[in-house]
């Protein structure tokens, strides 16, 4: 199949795409979803009488002043459900209880210049998350038992989180590109490199385009991706150096296209084998999981996509343009 004959096409299409999908993030939403993981925030597992639901308790924290919550189920079995609160709560709330200590301190200065005894509500110093929780509990008939955990996260502790994953892309891939340049040659470690930061980009853009919730298990997600496309992409490299046994007899373009060719069964049923896999687990009800999933289903296609359409073409553009150079 003459695959080189649509590379333009298919290239055109990946920047059409991308732009697309970051247009869709800043455009429409401003951004990408908050994720107390990565921004800080407060999390709350709570257990709810039987009857109640999801819908619920998203109702209770808007009536509670808190209408930015993400209510999500965790535990189907147990009616259990984790409410988020974002960075912006934590740091409101804060802000009233420092004013209430401070009011709390002028009032028992006063009483100790009367002479007067202190009431034991004077001494009390409340927390963030028992503020919600005096807010949010009575709305849905609940008490403190119901509360399974409290989980805090800082706003400087998601930062470095962020960091963290950021450098392990970037490290992975460089590590990736390494590892080709000594297993092939240095422009198929640029190929290759080139196919990953393209899926990179392209899966990071459907992340925000979706809105989906930045998260560990997204990044896993991520980087089971990298690793997923340059399998496919080492296959169809290896099978470009087996049938390279002298370029002059045939150009770049039909060893790659033969290549494509060759292995295009094997890429096809290992992707859709792989996709069956990851439609039952979407099917199977994990929220926990659901992102995880769309995110890898969504990943598997563009990796195949560019295992295909860009990693090879790219080598295939990068031999052209260095055959030029040494005509001249």
């Amino acid at each position: 199949m003459n695959f080189s004959r649509f590379r333009i096409f298919f290239i055109t299409l990946s920047v059409l795409s991308l732009v697309s999908l970051f247009s869709i993030t800043y455009g429409k939403y401003g951004g990408f979803a908050s994720s107390i993981t990565f921004n800080g925030g407060i999390r709350f597992s709570i257990l709810l009488p039987p009857g109640t639901g999801g819908d619920d308790l998203k109702k209770a924290a808007t009536e509670a002043g808190f209408d930015r919550a993400q209510v999500r189920l965790s535990d189907l079995r147990s009616n259990k459900y984790d409410l988020e609160l974002g960075p912006d709560v934590q740091s409101s709330i804060s802000e009233d209880l420092r004013k209430l200590a401070a009011e709390q301190r002028e009032k028992i200065a006063a009483l100790r210049a009367a002479g007067e005894s202190i009431p034991d509500e004077l001494n009390e110093k409340p927390g963030v998350a028992q503020v919600i929780e005096d807010r949010l509990l009575p709305k849905l008939g609940i008490n403190k038992e119901s509360v399974i955990s409290r989980e805090t996260i800082a706003a400087s502790y998601g930062a470095n989180l962020f960091w963290l994953a950021v450098k392990t892309l970037i490290y992975t891939i460089i590590a990736i590109g390494l590892y080709l340049t000594f297993r092939f040659d240095f422009p198929f470690a640029l190929g290759a490199s080139f196919a990953l930061i393209h899926d990179l980009l392209m899966t990071i853009g459907f992340i925000g385009a979706l809105q989906i919730e930045p998260s560990i298990p997204v990044l896993a997600a991520v980087l089971t991706i990298l690793g997923y496309s340059i399998n496919d992409t080492i296959v169809i490299f290896d099978r470009i150096r087996e049938n390279v046994s002298d370029r002059q007899q045939a150009t770049i373009g039909a060893t790659v296209d033969l290549a494509i060719t060759q292995t295009l069964s094997r890429t096809l049923i290992t992707s859709l084998l792989t996709l069956l896999a990851l439609v039952a687990l979407l099917m199977s009800g994990a929220e926990s999981l659901a992102d995880f999933a769309v995110v890898i289903i969504f990943g598997i296609l563009v990796g195949t996509y560019s295992s295909i359409f860009i990693a090879s073409h790219f080598v295939q553009f990068y031999e052209e343009l260095r055959g030029k150079w040494k005509t001249r």
